[in-house]
């Protein structure tokens, strides 16, 4: 598992959802400026979806290690 940290620097709340192997599933709604601090496994991937007139649309997909607050890790990648 990893430390990870996602950032929604938008006016609407979006919904994070984190896939991994072996069932796991994380989601939850991130509100408009928030920080969601979350762990995951390192192979996992993270999907932010935003709500619109037609309902859910996925915005970003990407592998969850984009977001991992580590030693290495200078930035936090918002969206």
């Amino acid at each position: 598992m990893i430390e990870c940290l996602y950032s929604n620097n938008s006016d609407k709340m979006v919904i994070l959802k984190c896939i991994g192997e072996r069932h796991f599933y994380r989601e939850k709604v991130v509100m408009a400026h928030e920080l969601f601090w979350f762990e995951a496994p390192s192979n996992s991937r993270l999907e932010i979806w935003k709500m619109s007139s037609q309902g859910q649309m996925l915005e970003v997909r990407a592998d969850v290690s984009d977001y991992a607050l580590n030693a290495e890790t200078t930035s936090v990648k918002v969206a």
